[in-house]
């Protein structure tokens, strides 16, 4: 070996070296893996390679102003390549959206959020993510080493400068959140035509970060969706994941033969074609999680994720059968069997839930208008908000009721009756429907603002705070909603929760 040799030898960390350093990047071990880079660097400063791992694993560490000065350093040394330049425009355009945004710490959590457009929603995320954070605590005895990185966005180009998903991936896939790059990602309620369950939202993506730390980012997808779905609820003591929605795409799919395989599932549910396939994936996969706790409890459930991280691949199959005993093949008829014991039926009225991103001022009215199928019951729904605008509140209710007796369990039409019943004092009627929506559809916001309306005025106060809470879950733009809790906390005599929703109402009037 010649001299010249020698030295561009010694000027280079050995593959194995690299190779290590992208695993554990992978299973995003960023704090152990830090140091080493930097010690590698320090012998090898000058190496295009190791510079390039460098640089993304200083963006996991949330360091993007350093990984933009070692991806260049890295193009510098080795010349430019498609790689680099992406990811160099990919950091420049994450430090340009993110420049501008605030800082709040918590306990265990790091937020960015634009001050001006989401500053309300602080308060609620810290709580929500601080409850996620203790109840996974408790449940899995996960403890991450780092603070946790939560960027919030109000829009969805912001969101999908720094994210890589587009409006489709929301509107068809309902990807709202991400999990990438060791930090958690989201997009703003007030992005969506009625918003969406946000902090249910966030407390999901925490789970597929805990799952990645728990499994070394082994774990496939089914049991990432499947496990994040079955807990997202757990830090407010929620519901069970199988709702009316995902009770009748489960039962429908049986009775078709229509259930998605999990190999279809990979790498990603936003691959899949319809808004019904994914959330038919979520059902599947959150079930798939049930079964596995009924055959050998959460403990049997911890470890799979612990046998998960000890594996050569990724996948389940080896860790389902080192802990149930069983080949994958057979996990799957099992599980079907399982699933058909429940003997779910389908509930009427349920509808699959879309996210629409927002375009103007008149999109709500006019995507709840385009939701009803008939064309005569959309006509008379239309006539009935005509009637309403002039005051002639018993008209436009005898109009949606017309409307209704043509497309029966219609949610658009049942929540401008409700409305117009309430403004004529009918609250018992008003009532009435609103139960029957909030079955059909748990996750639109405004049966709940009117449920908390009606029991303020009940001085039913425990009641209307359960409501209006429920209503900011989902969209914490509206003003009325804070307005009513302000009151709600006034009647109950919480000062505190009062001035701050006092505030946060004022604060969207200007």
């Amino acid at each position: 070996m010649t001299l010249i040799m020698a030295l561009h030898a010694a000027a280079a960390p050995s593959d194995e070296t690299l190779q290590l350093l992208k695993n554990k990047l992978e299973g995003w071990d960023v704090a152990t893996v830090w140091p080493q880079v930097t010690e590698e660097l320090s012998k090898h400063p000058q190496n295009p390679d190791l510079l390039e791992v460098a640089a993304h694993i200083a963006f996991y560490r949330g360091d993007y102003q350093q990984s933009l000065d070692l991806i260049k350093r890295s193009t510098a040394a080795g010349g430019e390549d498609e790689k680099r330049i992406g990811f160099t425009l990919f950091v420049e355009e994450t430090i340009r959206v993110l420049t501008p945004y605030r800082r709040y710490e918590t306990a265990h959590f790091s937020i960015l959020l634009d001050e001006e457009r989401d500053g309300i929603l602080i308060d609620y995320l810290s709580d929500a993510l601080e409850k996620t954070y203790q109840v996974m605590v408790q449940h899995y005895g996960f403890k991450p080493r780092e603070k946790v990185r939560v960027e919030l966005f109000p829009d969805t180009n912001a969101f999908y400068l720094t994210s890589t998903l587009s409006v489709r991936d929301i509107e068809v896939t309902g990807a709202v959140g991400l999990a990438k790059f060791n930090k958690l990602q989201f997009l703003s309620p007030r992005a969506l035509i009625h918003g969406y369950r946000w902090l249910d939202a966030i407390s999901h993506e925490y789970m597929h970060y805990l799952i990645v730390k728990m499994t070394a980012n082994k774990a496939p997808i089914w049991f990432h969706e499947g496990l994040a779905k079955y807990e997202e609820t757990r830090w407010r003591n929620g519901p069970t994941y199988l709702s009316a929605r995902y009770q009748t795409l489960l039962a429908q799919a049986q009775s078709q033969n229509k259930l998605i395989g999990f190999d279809r599932m990979e790498p990603s549910l936003i691959h899949l074609e319809t808004p019904e396939e994914v959330q038919l994936a979520y059902a599947q996969a959150a079930s798939a999680i049930e079964f596995i706790i009924a055959r050998a409890g959460h403990d049997g459930l911890k470890r799979i994720m612990n046998r998960m991280a000890r594996s050569e691949q990724k996948g389940a199959g080896e860790s389902i059968r080192d802990v149930l005993g069983i080949e994958f093949s057979e996990f799957e008829k099992q599980w079907t069997t399982y699933l058909a014991s429940k003997a779910l039926t389908p509930i009427a009225g349920t509808t699959i839930h879309r996210y629409k991103v927002k375009e103007g001022k008149a999109d709500d009215n006019r995507m709840e208008l385009q939701e009803i199928k008939s064309l005569v019951a959309r006509n008379r729904t239309h006539l009935g908000d005509r009637l309403k605008e002039r005051g002639r509140t018993g008209a436009a209710v005898i109009e949606y009721r017309r409307a209704l007796s043509v497309t029966q369990d219609s949610v658009p039409v049942m929540n401008r009756l409700s409305g117009a019943l309430i403004d004529l004092g009918r609250d018992d009627e008003a009532l009435v429907m609103l139960k029957r929506i909030l079955v059909m559809a748990p996750d639109h916001p405004t049966p709940y603002v009117r449920l908390g309306r009606i029991h303020l005025k009940r001085k039913e106060f425990k009641e209307a705070k359960s409501a209006f809470e429920e209503s900011i879950q989902i969209n914490p733009f509206n003003p009325e909603v804070h307005v009513g809790l302000a009151n709600t906390y006034a009647m109950l005599g919480d000062n505190i929760g009062y001035e701050k929703e006092r505030k946060i109402a004022n604060r969207m009037r200007r």
